[in-house]
């Protein structure tokens, strides 16, 4: 077993976790650990972009109740403020890290309208704003030098000494397992969507975060808030791929088989409701017309607005024969963002000194009961810069410090099916519509395949099973949480508590 000391860890390389890096290395040495290649991550999927009331017609108040109201009034008031004052600054420091965003003509920049937002705040670049800001962030960190990017490492512990995390460790590609110490560690691992049949995230999200922060005791919080996007491709060369929310802000509009424009019937806000209402109203017509999918309609759009502004989901929709401003799209509502996790402060602190988290993997109390559209990116802004802050504080490192453990893992072949059972149980029974029975079912379903992995160890080592196993400690986390949640808010939605 080999060891390495850095001043501090990111765990992950998408926005929050190399946010965090650039501003850490400022104080001292940095080390990013990801699992897959460092653009491998959520960030560079995100299509619409990132709120910020930057407009001369908006303000932070105004973001700040949108956001209140779509949390569902169970948001931490003082999170949600310090999120909103800080987006323009956020902004900024993308701009000055080498993102380019859309500008008008007269060199402001564009602004657009999505679900939940009484302003246009959404600053993009195109319809691949994750992409743009993933490729400006990555550049940056690896022109640093007081930053290191290891990539295939595979993150199987967190190390505790005395109460206070001080270090990972990771089984690192053709080297084997590597304890990595560090005065500050920060998760950054991003979500859990693939612990369901049908999901907008990247394979690789699978709950490490949520598993490594379980196992160093770090409090898990509201899990059960588990973002399902309203629009995702109904299609089988390209099922679940994430249609932007921002193809509703421009003025599509959601139709059943009948072609009936069926938001009125569910909310005076129609297509632009927050997201928890408009896949819920999705699920509904489907179910009531027992139909597979709904339909999402630009054709009325103005002639070539669709391909001007949307040209990476034009052209990859055009790719299986969808021609989007002339045809509908079929449509389905897809586990899209998870709204719990790790519990931290405004300075991205979790429970347990020493241990950091932002991004999608941490609950920050920002998103509530259901997440305002384009402010995830936001949100990993800025907690990782706050984290970054206060992680610079961080006492130094004693010499006596924990060894890692050899990771126990179970087959491969055994674990796919491990995990095929712990989605279909996800998806059948905690998804959209909840109910106890099934909540139940799903709780007791998950404790099983928990047992059966831990009885079947002692195969050599391989990330799959670790990955499945993280997932079933994740989803153990989202049961939980919907079976103690006795009323219906935001995301969760019991219909025996109607």
């Amino acid at each position: 077993m080999t060891s390495e000391r850095y001043d501090f860890i990111a765990i992950g390389s998408g926005l929050a976790g190399l946010a965090f890096a650039l501003e850490a290395a400022e104080h001292g040495t940095v080390c990013v650990i990801t699992k897959a290649e460092a653009d491998n991550a959520n960030t560079s999927f995100a299509q619409g972009g990132i709120a910020a009331a930057v407009g001369e017609a908006d303000s932070w108040e105004l973001h700040e109740r949108d956001t209140l109201v779509a949390g569902a009034g169970i948001c931490d008031p003082a999170a949600v403020r310090f999120l909103v004052q800080n987006a323009p600054s956020a902004i900024d420091w993308l701009l000055e890290v080498g993102t380019r965003f859309d500008e008008s003509p007269k060199g402001e920049l564009s602004l657009g309208l999505e679900g939940g937002h009484s302003r246009k705040r959404i600053v993009h670049y195109k319809d691949k704003t994750g992409a743009e800001i993933e490729r400006a962030v990555i550049a940056a960190v690896r022109a640093h030098p007081n930053v290191h990017v290891l990539e295939h490492a595979f993150v199987t512990e967190l190390l505790v000494h005395k109460g206070r995390c001080v270090g990972a460790a990771a089984m690192i590609e053709g080297l084997g397992l590597t304890a990595f110490y560090a005065r500050a560690t920060l998760l950054a691992t991003g979500g859990c969507g693939v612990m369901y049949q049908h999901t907008t995230n990247p394979r690789v999200a699978t709950g490490d975060g949520i598993a490594l922060a379980d196992g160093a005791g770090a409090k898990v919080a509201n899990m059960e808030f588990m973002q399902f996007h309203p629009t995702t491709l109904y299609h089988p060369q390209l099922r679940g791929y994430l249609i932007s929310e921002a193809c509703r802000g421009a003025g599509g509009t959601l139709r059943n088989h009948f072609g009936k424009r069926f938001m009125y019937d569910y909310d005076e806000r129609l297509e632009l409701a927050p997201r928890d209402i408009v896949a819920r109203a999705i699920d509904a017509e489907m179910k009531r017309l027992q139909t597979w999918c709904v339909y999402l309609d630009l054709a009325h759009l103005a002639p070539g607005k669709v391909e001007e502004e949307f040209p990476t989901i034009y052209a990859k929709l055009k790719s299986v024969g969808l021609e989007f401003d002339k045809e509908w799209a079929p449509i389905v509502p897809a586990q899209h963002y998870s709204c719990g996790g790790v519990a931290t402060d405004l300075d991205a602190k979790t429970s347990v000194p020493g241990l950091y988290a932002a991004g999608e993997v941490a609950s920050s109390g920002v998103h509530g009961g259901n997440r305002l559209a384009s402010n995830s990116l936001l949100e990993a802004i800025v907690y990782a810069r706050a984290g970054a802050a206060a992680a610079a504080s961080e006492p130094e490192l004693g010499e006596a410090l924990p060894k890692p453990t050899q990771p126990r893992c179970m087959a491969e072949t055994d674990s796919v099916q491990l995990r095929r059972a712990l989605q279909h149980a996800m998806t059948e029974r905690v998804g959209i519509v909840r109910t106890t029975a099934g909540l139940r079912e799903a709780a007791k379903e998950i404790e099983r395949l928990i047992k059966e992995y831990d009885s079947k160890t002692g195969a050599p080592y391989s990330p799959y099973p670790l990955e499945t196993r993280n997932l079933l400690l994740a989803a153990r986390h989202v049961v939980s949480g919907a079976l103690s949640r006795g009323e219906n808010v935001g995301l969760h939605f019991n219909s025996d508590l109607i």
